[in-house]
């Protein structure tokens, strides 16, 4: 089944970038605001509903709020609440329809427990700046269709194994075909 939903863990992600939470808030949150920016662009790109994650749990007398931007639905958490536990609550509302991006281990290990499919902050980074979706979308958009990379799916083996020795496991190969949509 391929993710409908990409929840994001806003502050791991910016600290995948080198932009600790401090820093963040220090310097007017421009960095936040940039960052949701270019995720509403991606978002119109992959055709994907995202819901960014950040915390907000230090914030005396903050509560839970959702603010709706192009294509990105932004969640601070309550105080006394971390985004961890609202990118959780989400996980299991949403099950297997769900990506989610973040390096924390309980949030991962909750996905996968939930059948969500998990990437990593640094892989998602990696792909949101590379800019190959933005390609992806002027390829589609002009009406050819894509071109099939099937480098991904090769890989060499060892001699004494069964099967195809130029073929990744199944794992890996669904894996790749998943986060080619992102």
């Amino acid at each position: 089944m391929t993710p409908k939903r990409l929840i994001i863990d806003g502050y791991n992600v910016l600290g995948a970038m080198g932009l600790p939470p401090q820093k963040v808030i220090g310097q007017g949150e421009m960095h936040r605001d940039q960052f949701v920016a270019r995720l509403s662009l991606y978002a119109q790109a992959i055709r994907c509903l995202i819901t960014v994650v950040f915390d907000a749990w230090r914030q005396p007398g903050s509560m839970r709020q959702t603010i709706h931007l192009t294509g990105v639905t932004v969640m601070y958490s309550a105080e006394g609440e971390r985004a961890d536990q609202v990118i959780q609550q989400l996980i299991r509302q949403y099950g297997k329809e769900t990506a989610v991006v973040s390096s924390d281990l309980e949030v991962t290990n909750v996905a996968r427990a939930f059948g969500a499919f998990v990437i990593r902050s640094q892989e998602f980074l990696t792909r949101l700046q590379n800019g190959s979706w933005q390609r992806k979308v002027t390829r589609t958009s002009r009406g050819k269709p894509e071109a099939k990379d099937d480098q991904d799916d090769v890989m060499p083996r060892a001699k004494d194994k069964k099967g195809n020795p130029r073929k990744l496991p199944k794992k890996l190969r669904n894996r790749n075909r998943i986060m080619k949509r992102f």
